[in-house]
């Protein structure tokens, strides 16, 4: 299943670099497949060419990472309870100031609604991707894609679907 790109995403903002020096993940069809964190009451889809790595879950379950095949790409996601009187702003803030000031990162995309946000960009020549959400139970959930950027092309479509899928369940 390939899902249509969707201009609004960060990637909308990011250029693109040429022509592909390996094969795409999941070239062709794929299958889609569901993440649901019990703990946290959170969750997300995403393509069967990720596979999530059973040895990165903690005994508590507040993360879990996913890879591509061969490993270039990833996306993490995790949770913790929100620090008291922390707002989403405070928390954007303190994520923008992580990429920046300490991995020297660019963000080139940033958006933010009542109990999300996004940021996007490049940090050590790799593409990023975080979107953060603030729960009713007052949950700071993550998810983070990170990947080569001359994947950009390839990914599109599963970093759409796992964006907009990433939510309270």
């Amino acid at each position: 299943m390939r899902l249509p790109s969707l201009g609004v995403l960060a990637f909308a903002a990011l250029a693109g670099h040429g022509a592909l020096a390996t094969e795409c993940p999941g070239e062709g069809r794929w299958d889609q497949r569901s993440y649901r964190n019990a703990r946290f009451a959170f969750g997300f889809d995403y393509p069967s060419f990720f596979v999530l790595d059973p040895g990165s879950v903690p005994p508590g379950g507040d993360s879990a990472r996913f890879w591509t095949v061969d490993r270039r790409a990833t996306a993490v996601v995790n949770a913790a309870e929100n620090a008291p009187g922390r707002s989403l702003r405070d928390i954007m803030q303190d994520a923008e100031g992580d990429v920046v000031q300490n991995a020297g990162g660019e963000i080139t995309y940033r958006r933010m609604r009542d109990n999300w946000f996004v940021i996007s960009g490049y940090m050590v020549g790799r593409i990023f991707y975080r979107r953060t959400l603030l729960t009713r139970q007052d949950t700071v959930a993550t998810l983070w894609l990170e990947f080569p950027r001359e994947m950009r092309p390839c990914l599109d479509g599963a970093v759409t679907l796992m964006s907009l899928s990433f939510r309270e369940r």
